[in-house]
């Protein structure tokens, strides 16, 4: 009788410590699976919340210098830098930009892409650059719109063009404030190619 107790008794307890164990353990892998879906949803959220805050579409900008000239840009998508030195510049994709030089007119500029820098407005642009300004075209690869030192760079097959005449050269400086044009070819054995009225000068 006691034997037949005792067994029920040991049995019982044997049912009670598997039933623990497999709750417990039931339990942890639970617990583990949640904490590695919660972990990879906030690593999604954290993700998508950085391309968001980096990643912008249909942006501009707008500035005026201290002598009345106007800036204008506009891309259809933007990409701010994180990085700590660059927190100022954004990258540009299919870019239009206006520039109201006063009392001398509008410059229109389309490209690909530019970089540029909301704290002094300094902007590169590159890929296929058009630039018109009154009745004259330019295209070139490159064109530095350096406002903090008045001038503008353009270079990388430079092709100017205006009813007259037809240009080229590697490169093509331009005096923000006085207007003047200089051209240089990169290697000095070149010259500046120049087509005028139908006549070849070079």
């Amino acid at each position: 009788m006691k034997l037949k107790v005792l067994f029920k008794i040991i049995l019982l307890m044997l049912i009670v410590i598997i039933s623990v164990v497999f709750y417990y353990s039931f339990l942890f892998e639970q617990n583990k699976i949640a904490s590695s879906t919660s972990k990879i949803l906030e690593q999604n959220e954290v993700t998508l919340n950085k391309e968001l805050t980096n990643e912008l579409t249909n942006i501009e900008y707008n500035s005026f210098d201290s002598e009345g000239n106007a800036f204008y840009i506009n891309a259809e998508k933007a990409i701010i830098d994180n990085k700590i030195d660059e927190k100022s510049t954004v990258r540009l994709e299919n870019v239009v930009s206006i520039i109201n030089i006063k009392n001398k007119g509008i410059i229109n500029i389309n490209s690909k892409n530019a970089i540029y820098d909301r704290v002094n407005n300094n902007t590169s642009f590159y890929n296929n650059v058009e630039i018109d300004y009154l009745q004259n075209s330019i295209y070139s690869q490159n064109l530095d719109l350096i406002f903090t030192e008045k001038f503008s760079r353009i270079y990388n097959d430079v092709i100017y063009k205006n009813d007259k005449l037809i240009l080229n050269t590697d490169m093509m400086f331009i005096d923000m404030i006085t207007g003047d044009i200089k051209l240089q070819m990169n290697e000095k054995e070149k010259k500046v190619t120049l087509i005028a009225d139908n006549e070849f000068i070079n």
